[in-house]
């Protein structure tokens, strides 16, 4: 199974000048260096992490001594996400993938219990992700329907300001199985959803897999985990650390 991190983006939310995994806490490390502490713990090598970067990819590089894959998205001022995946399945062989957030912090057990489902599509989902969301200032402003039929995922990433339309936090870990990898490639069926919408982001890009005939399972669970798209994500993070 390959790693696959989406780490292209400027994260202007954040105001910083380097991408914002780089981040560094109080204790010194990063969310990155603390990403890849989980990985390895969970049994993952160089060889199996890649990452799909974009700004300023020299210190993404730097700081993991050029010891895994790279594969930059050269356009990632005027693209989004599944541009970038898009990019490495080109550069790599089909393979079971595990597709994760550059911006997230998580548990390993919970990344653990992906890789071990048996669904070819499976995405993580906190349950309990309101309370976590109302430290956001603007947190009315970053809601996204995600409707569920037992575990399957039948609806996301519409904007919403209804709490209802909610049953759960997409939390932006997500794994693809070798034989839906193999089809991706072989119809070229990033490439064709990219035509319309080079911006395409992962949540639409999974709504559209189910318009067509994709199922897309939850890991459905309350989950400890932090997401981090602005400053005060940060502070948050430290308080709760503390």
């Amino acid at each position: 199974m390959k790693a696959i991190i989406l780490c292209a983006g400027k994260g202007k939310r954040t105001g910083l000048l380097y991408p914002k995994c780089l981040q560094k806490f109080s204790d010194g490390s990063s969310i990155l260096e603390k990403k890849l502490e989980i990985l390895k713990k969970i049994g993952f090598k160089n060889e199996n992490i890649v990452f799909a970067t974009g700004f300023r990819e020299d210190l993404i590089k730097k700081k993991t001594n050029n010891l895994f894959k790279y594969v930059k998205n050269k356009k990632f001022n005027t693209t989004n996400m599944i541009f970038s995946l898009n990019e490495v399945l080109k550069k790599i062989k089909s393979d079971d993938i595990c597709v994760i957030y550059a911006d997230i912090l998580f548990q390993a057990k919970d990344l653990k219990k992906i890789i071990l489902s048996k669904k070819k599509i499976i995405t993580l989902v906190d349950t309990k992700w309101l309370k976590k969301w109302k430290l956001k200032s603007n947190f009315k402003e970053d809601l996204e329907e995600l409707k569920l039929k037992g575990n399957r995922v039948v609806a996301i990433g519409k904007k919403t300001n209804k709490i209802n339309n909610i049953d759960g936090r997409y939390v932006g870990i997500t794994k693809f199985s070798k034989s839906v990898v193999q089809k991706f490639k072989e119809k070229k069926i990033l490439k064709k959803f990219l035509i319309n919408n080079r911006k395409l982001d992962f949540t639409t890009f999974l709504m559209k897999l189910i318009n067509n005939n994709f199922n897309v399972y939850a890991l459905k669970k309350e989950l400890d985990w932090h997401e981090f798209d602005t400053k005060q994500d940060f502070k948050n993070y430290e308080k709760d650390f503390k």
